[in-house]
């Protein structure tokens, strides 16, 4: 008789944990339901999932089914649920109010139930902390319903009298109960890892679109974010969206519009809605659930929905990026695409700034080093030219002609790259001038590749340290001595060497130089400017030795060379 009454009431359990099951199948489709089972919750959607899992539990206790003046129920997976997804705290409040209304039906087990109903919230919150970075598959999920209800089920024996009638219940319902609900908990946690999986698979394709949006725009905001730019940016992030709409503003007006309503949202407008003067104001998203919110003056207007998200650049706010559909509720995708796009946009502008305000330092001192050697080097080769004048004439006349030819190079040169055989050249013209002063003290050396002559470098990166060789390592000797200049390609870098056999230099003022705690601002102009033109990969090295000679290495990867070559 038992064992049929056992089979019915596991039978009729089986039905009512299948209702649960669909419950909680057709509101995990919910978008708003995935975002929050996805997350690592506030404290608002902790009270949601307590709130949601206490009624859950109450449903599982009016789906059971009366035996001996007790319920045979599935309230359990509710309460363990809760447990396992909010932690401790949300599972013994869930369990308490689950168990709190089983208390207020009565009977004799009701004592009882309301305590088992807790402990099983209880249990599910000590998983969740054990289980805090691991995933709890099915199998796992089963075991943990097994143990939470066999522990309810001694509690039953515990706290019920009298004991005969509480142990003649349990021969009854724990067998059914014990399956049902930890069926009905290995269920809800396959469906909740549905989701989380679902949920990375979208957020994996969402990234892949903000990456491809990212790496396609860096090129338009090299020189910022206008008109042009934002337009293009504009329709590639529509595209890659599915949006109606998409728009990007500064902090006045709109600078680019796309899509749904492009006829009478015009570029050039102020920003009108309240909801982006908040955005501005308050640094943060903002949700248009409502059509007379987008604050379209225009009746035919489609547009009734639109996330808006601020371009956010440190602690200002640059513009503003607004995502519309049309009759159709913003999702918590769009949400995300937008605030992933605007960061990765806002990052992006504030690297072409950056990138601009290195450029401008880098060409400001390269300016100042021409001032600075211009009036040093015209006075030292008006000397010479003066001194050749009377005995060598046409000498004179050569050196004028190579000095007039150094000057107006330097007044039209390229401030971001030049051939090799041009900077060569303006080496050359230079050495002729240094050599008519030192006359027979000064050799020159050149070994330069003719092969790489037509390769773009920066300009002045050669001729600073050419005059440092002659200044310091030859001028200084009575005897003079000689410089090496020498270009190869060497291991897919490009060498540039130039050496003297001067009187070196310290070693503490080699590591001066290497932290730039040195006056010398043409080593200092050139290693600032290789760094920000080729990052860390390209350097300038000087080694020395004392009564032996300086040696200046610099070494620049081909590929960067290549690399910037295509961008001019």
């Amino acid at each position: 008789m038992n064992n049929q009454k056992i089979l019915e009431l596991l039978f009729t359990l089986f039905k009512s944990m299948s209702v649960i099951a669909t419950f909680a199948y057709v509101l995990s489709r919910f978008n708003s339901i995935k975002h929050i089972l996805n997350n690592k919750f506030n404290k608002y959607e902790k009270i949601f999932l307590t709130l949601f899992f206490a009624l859950l539990s109450i449903i599982g206790t009016f789906l059971g089914i009366i035996v001996l003046d007790a319920y045979a129920n599935i309230r359990a997976i509710g309460a363990l649920m809760a447990g396992l997804m909010g932690g401790p705290i949300v599972g013994i409040v869930a369990g308490l109010i689950a168990g709190l209304h089983r208390f207020s039906l009565g009977g004799f087990t009701s004592l009882a139930c309301a305590i088992g109903t807790t402990s099983s919230g209880l249990i599910g919150g000590l998983f969740a902390q054990k289980y805090e970075n691991k995933k709890i598959n099915f199998k796992t999920g089963f075991l943990i319903g097994l143990l939470a209800l066999t522990i309810e089920m001694l509690i039953v024996i515990v706290f019920s009298r009298p004991l005969i009638k509480a142990v003649k219940l349990v021969e009854i319902i724990g067998l059914p109960m014990i399956l049902t609900n930890s069926l009905g908990i290995a269920i809800f946690i396959s469906i909740l890892n549905k989701v989380k999986e679902d949920n990375q698979k979208i957020r994996a394709f969402q990234a892949e679109k903000v990456l491809s949006i990212a790496e396609r725009s860096l090129p338009l905001l090299q020189t910022g974010l206008d008109h042009d730019s934002a337009q293009k940016i504009i329709e590639m992030i529509k595209k890659e969206s599915k949006v109606d709409a998409v728009s990007i503003t500064d902090k006045k007006e709109v600078l680019a519009f796309t899509g749904t309503a492009a006829d009478h949202h015009l570029a050039g407008e102020k920003i009108k809605t309240k909801a982006s003067k908040k955005a501005i104001a308050e640094q943060k998203t903002i949700i248009i659930d409502d059509q007379k919110n987008i604050n379209c003056q225009e009746p035919s207007c489609q547009l009734t929905n639109a996330v808006i998200t601020p371009l956010k650049i440190e602690n200002s706010i640059y513009g503003l990026l607004k995502l519309y559909r049309c009759q159709q509720k913003i999702t918590v995708l769009d949400i995300k695409l937008a605030e992933g796009i605007s960061n990765l946009l806002a990052t992006q502008i504030k690297l072409a700034k950056l990138s601009k305000q290195a450029e401008l330092k880098s060409e400001a001192e390269l300016k100042a080093l021409q001032a600075q050697i211009n009036p040093h080097f015209l006075f030292n080769s008006l000397n010479a030219t003066a001194a050749l004048c009377r005995t060598k004439p046409l000498q004179a006349r050569s050196l004028l002609i190579k000095l007039a030819g150094i000057f107006r190079r330097t007044l039209k040169r390229d401030i971001h790259q030049i051939t090799l055989a041009e900077e060569i050249e303006f080496c050359r013209d230079y050495l002729s001038i240094e050599k008519a002063r030192l006359g027979s003290r000064l050799k020159v050396c050149w070994q330069v590749d003719s092969a790489l002559k037509n390769i773009k470098i920066p300009p002045f990166i050669i001729q600073p340290l050419v005059e440092n060789s002659v200044k310091h390592g030859i001028h200084s000797q009575n005897e003079g001595g000689q410089i090496i200049i020498k270009v190869e390609k060497k291991d897919k870098k490009l060498e540039i060497i130039i050496a003297d056999d001067g009187p070196g230099i310290k070693p503490e003022k080699i590591n001066e130089i290497k932290n730039n705690e040195n006056d010398r601002i043409g080593i200092n102009n050139i290693k600032e400017r290789l760094f920000s033109i080729f990052g860390s990969q390209a350097k300038l090295e000087i080694k020395s030795e004392i009564a032996k000679g300086t040696k200046n290495i610099i070494t620049i990867p081909f590929n960067l060379i290549s690399e910037r070559s295509e961008l001019k």
